[in-house]
């Protein structure tokens, strides 16, 4: 009887109201759905290109730089208890699809044993196109890649390798493994042709080891390990995985935690609806416990409401969460691909569990907000008056519970942004934005009896009984009114934060590339979509600009890996001799970098990031043991530069040093620094006819190449816009719902007043009004919180998510602008009510109630 008299009825004749709010929790869940499928789709093609790719392979060998195939001939008695398979293992792009492609160089006599690709006999492939691979005469395609391009065995596929164009013969198609992705974008050839196309003869990338039977992983492991140098790394497929996967953890925590703020917002305006509801129902509440009703009975009652609103949310969060989820996937891609730059083309694929997900944030986060209105419901006492609820005057000892209660969530804040990260993800600095999002809320009552005070002081001026008529009518719902204050809070400090971080990013950005770009014309391969660069170019390109321009005007900027301390790092190298004369990337503790290229180079040193020296704890002047390719070589650490282009450890030398160790394979890009006079336009044209019809190169003008790194910077920074405009969404909702349920609980006052001659334009300017107030108030409070949030954001979350060190920066234009937008669109959302109000007959409200 209780819950269809508490319940369902109500819910019956009011079903806007239970909709809208499953809507907005319905949003907050569906933005976490969507990230996390979008951030899973992205890691789990990376995982699954190392995983489905390896077919059997248990074990692999590697080490920095590439293998010399002889390598085959040296553990060759190791064939009794592991088959080998040999890969080369490049990424191309494919312009037809921009975009980036896996092209492997397999042994194609022995391979089949371990990946057991199947030939599709749907293309005619036999024994004449198997022969014709092994000559070096042609590739093979997945079936899936093959049918996208519209090519047939026969046909030839063009190609950017190495920022060079080529055509290669498509010899056969093959069919990937069921139940699979990862095969659908890789190219495979024999690997001597894939070694003779990319100019490795005699390199492969690893050696994979499928264990024959009976013989165990970890015992043929340990004899490997003790037959081959320490060199060498013997690895399992996983252990790259779990590599890449340690890699983006960062990223998609924190995406995933922004993602939950707005459903924090939804649960907020949960809160707000079911404090409407106890108010709305009082009459109904004060009967039932006039007939003997338990607090455990209207406990039941309310959090029966708030599981159902929470179900139901969670229900529509999950399923719009997929279709959302296929929106962010190419951002979350592009922003993924800072970090990994080959991040490969991903597609979302929905789990049952994902719904589970939905409907479990809906329903705890539903369940968690009914426990202040469930404590109101208590309150009210059998038979009370059942008038409409009037305005409560509060003394100052009413306020020091929610005052000692806010402080303590601000000390909270400042402790855990002190604290260190956990397992290198910032839980801590999560922790500290949801504590000042608590305090928030908490002093949201408090500010508005502050403000209805103070305007109560406004006796005069043209808008002063209206103001005063408002915020009355706001403290006669108080409770109501401070919750949905606190959901439009949360979303602004939520916009504050984003905004401060993304400035101070943006910011940092150019000025790091002000004083970072020094070249006047910088070459590199071109782009694919997700607008990184797709891979070095060829020796012979860096070959063609030295016969255009002088050898002291050149720097090729070269890239390899090696490893330090058992991890992997960027081992990269530039011309010290030109970038002393010029100047390059800032240090820290603000040293010219002209005097810290010099002494590198002088005393063959090298410098590193910012995220190498706060990995590994390194400083000026320490001293560093690294594998390369050519062995285990020690660096004295001259400088540590700032770096924003990845949150992985960057060792740089002079490159002759780096050429003694790691073959020219070709240059990442190529900086040219002119003579001033020089006529930049002319030089760059004379590069474009030089690599006219042959060669897939991008070639940048100094504020060209700024303008491209600032437009990395938006695409990656698209999603937490979209996630801002979320939260904002959930917030106006929770507006509409409040003012709604105040115009109800207030219409014989309006009524009143439009007896005593007030007009329906005044009675909906008096619903603007308060949906302005709470905008205003909201939004103060917001940008207080949302201020602390962007310090967490920059100073805390950066550094221990990506070790990366930001200018803080201050947009207040941007964000006194943002609290004008707020209250517009406050008052833009009581539109509706205000509509509402014009229409209704209010003066017979009075009569009936009569």
């Amino acid at each position: 009887m209780i819950i269809q008299a508490f319940f369902l009825r109500p819910v019956r004749r009011r079903p806007v109201r239970f909709l809208l709010t499953a809507l907005g929790v319905a949003i907050g869940a569906a933005s976490v759905v969507a990230t996390v499928l979008a951030c899973q789709a992205a890691v789990r093609s990376m995982e699954e290109d190392i995983k489905e790719l390896a077919g059997r392979t248990k074990l692999e060998i590697s080490r920095p730089g590439d293998l010399d195939e002889q390598l085959l001939g040296e553990i060759r008695h190791f064939a009794r208890d592991a088959v080998f398979a040999p890969v080369l293992d490049e990424r191309v792009l494919v312009p037809q699809l921009d975009d980036l492609v896996r092209f492997f160089g397999l042994d194609l006599l022995s391979d089949d044993l371990v990946r057991g690709l199947d030939w599709d006999e749907g293309e005619a492939f036999g024994e004449e196109q198997f022969t014709q691979l092994l000559r070096g005469e042609g590739v093979m395609l997945p079936t899936p890649l093959a049918k996208q391009l519209a090519i047939r065995v026969g046909d030839s596929i063009e190609l950017s390798l190495r920022s060079e164009r080529i055509k290669v013969p498509v010899a056969g198609v093959f069919s990937p493994p069921s139940g699979t992705s990862a095969w659908d974008r890789v190219i495979v050839a024999d690997i001597a042709y894939a070694q003779q196309l990319f100019g490795r003869a005699g390199r492969i990338d690893r050696i994979e080891l499928m264990p024959r039977r009976g013989v165990p992983v970890d015992a043929l492991r340990a004899s490997l390990r003790e037959a081959l140098p320490n060199e060498y790394r013997i690895e399992q497929p996983d252990d790259r995985a779990n590599q890449t996967n340690r890699m983006v953890s960062a990223l998609r925590f924190n995406l995933t935690a922004l993602s939950g703020i707005s459903l924090l917002v939804g649960g907020v305006l949960v809160a707000t609806t079911l404090y409407t509801s106890i108010v709305q129902r009082r009459y109904w509440i004060a009967m039932l416990r006039s007939l003997g009703a338990s607090k455990s009975q209207l406990a039941f009652a309310v959090l029966a409401e708030a599981a159902a609103i929470g179900v139901v949310g969670g229900l529509l969060g999950a399923l719009g969460g997929f279709a959302g989820a296929q929106v962010a996937l190419a951002s979350v891609r592009a922003t993924m691909s800072v970090l990994v730059r080959d991040a490969p083309q991903s597609e979302i694929v929905w789990q049952p569990w994902l719904l589970w997900l939905g409907v479990g944030l809906g329903a705890v986060t539903s369940m968690a907000s009914a426990f202040g209105p469930l404590l109101e419901a208590w309150k009210t006492p059998p038979l009370q008056a059942l008038n409409s609820e009037r305005p409560e005057y509060r003394n100052a000892k009413s306020y020091q519970k929610p005052m000692l209660l806010a402080a303590g969530f601000i000390v909270a804040t400042v402790a855990l942004s002190l604290a260190p990260p956990i397992y290198d993800l910032p839980y801590a600095a999560l922790g500290a934005s949801l504590a000042i999002l608590a305090a928030l809320i908490v002093l949201m009552g408090p500010l508005l009896d502050a403000s209805a005070a103070l305007a109560h002081r406004f006796r005069r001026g043209p808008f002063a009984s209206t103001m005063q008529l408002a915020f009355a009518g706001l403290i006669a719902g108080r409770n109501r009114a401070a919750w949905a204050a606190g959901a439009i809070g949360v979303s602004v400090a939520l916009a504050v934060g984003m905004s401060i971080m993304v400035t101070s990013f943006r910011q940092t950005i150019v000025d790091w590339t002000e004083q970072g770009l020094r070249s006047d014309i910088w070459i590199r391969s071109v782009s694919s979509q997700t607008g990184l660069p797709s891979g070095r170019l060829s020796p012979e390109a860096l070959s063609i600009v030295h016969t255009l321009f002088d050898a002291d005007q050149i720097d090729a900027f070269h890239m390899g890996e090696a490893f330090i301390q058992g991890e992997k790092i960027i081992f990269a190298a530039g011309e010290f001799s030109i970038v002393q004369k010029r100047g390059g990337v800032p240090f820290r503790g603000g040293r010219d970098s002209k005097d810290v290229f010099a002494e590198t180079l002088q005393t063959h040193g090298a410098i590193v990031n910012e995220a190498f020296s706060r990995k590994f704890g390194v400083g000026e002047g320490d001293v560093v043991e690294l594998q390369t390719r050519g062995g285990l070589i020690q660096r004295r650490v001259v400088g540590v530069y700032y770096d924003y282009s990845s949150h992985e450890g960057t060792l740089i030398i002079d490159r002759n040093d780096f050429l003694e160790l790691h073959p020219d394979d070709g240059p990442q890009g190529i900086a040219l620094f002119l003579p001033p006079d020089a006529n930049l336009p002319a030089a760059r044209e004379r590069l474009r006819e030089a690599f006219a019809g042959r060669w897939f190169i991008e070639i940048f003008l100094n504020r060209e190449l700024k303008q491209e790194i600032l437009k990395i910077f938006e695409r990656t920074f698209a999603i937490t816009a979209a996630l801002q405009a979320i939260a904002s969404l959930v917030a106006a909702i929770a507006v509409v719902m409040v003012l709604f349920a105040l115009v109800n609980e207030r219409k014989q006052d309006l009524s009143l007043l439009r007896i005593l001659g007030a007009a329906r334009w005044q009675t909906a300017k008096l619903v603007l009004w308060k949906a302005g107030i709470l905008g205003a108030i909201g939004g103060a409070g917001g940008l207080a919180a949302g201020a602390v949030i962007g310090v967490i954001l920059v100073k805390v979350v950066n550094l221990q998510s990506f070790r990366w060190s930001l200018q803080l920066i201050w947009p207040v234009g941007d964000l006194l602008m943002l609290y004008g937008v707020v209250v517009a669109a406050c008052a833009l959302a009581g539109a509706v009510p205000a509509w509402v109000v014009a229409k209704r007959n209010l003066q017979s409200v009075i009569c009936d109630d009569a």
